[in-house]
């Protein structure tokens, strides 16, 4: 009978723990997926470019499960990464100090979220003055990935490409 309470107990906190959960995903412009065509090496145009709308970060996720807090409000914590290749290495990966918390739905993404556009830009110490902000030439990856927090489930990443000229005055 121990041994039945025991199992019973664990069951129900099993199925406790698995019945928390987020699944939703990350879009640039109702996409997944998507081929940025860049008319410049410049990172600032590209964030100018989110910042006016032209470029649309969309974040949509369900809660199941998730107990609500004091003020009946649904939250849940997510951390921010971003992983940046070129010409398919690595070059870059960081994620947020702190979580950031939000309500399930539909909801848009400032550029800001990702940090992106700074990690695309050179460095100022590594560059020459009228080099700063620009990217080096190559074919680009940028993967924008939302991870919840304490909770089971998945975002579907946004990933983004773009290929970029010589530089000009190089």
């Amino acid at each position: 009978m121990k041994n039945f309470t025991l199992l019973l107990f664990s069951f129900g906190f099993l199925v406790t723990l698995n019945a928390q959960s987020v699944k939703g995903s990350l879009t640039l412009n109702g996409k997944t997926n998507t081929e940025l065509k860049l008319e410049t090496n410049s990172a600032v145009q590209l964030f100018k470019d989110f910042k006016t709308g032209k470029y649309k970060l969309g974040f949509n996720f369900k809660a199941d499960g998730v107990k609500p807090n004091i003020y009946k409000e649904t939250i849940v914590f997510f951390d921010f990464t971003t992983v940046i290749k070129r010409d398919g290495k690595v070059v870059k990966k960081m994620t947020r100090k702190q979580p950031i918390p939000y309500f399930p739905g539909d909801m848009g993404l400032p550029a800001e979220a990702f940090d992106f556009a700074g990690l695309l830009a050179s460095d100022p110490e590594e560059e020459e003055l009228q080099m700063i902000g620009t990217m080096p030439d190559g074919k680009y990856s940028v993967a924008l990935m939302v991870n919840p927090m304490g909770i089971k489930g998945e975002i579907q990443p946004v990933e983004f490409t773009f290929t970029l000229r010589k530089r000009p005055g190089r």
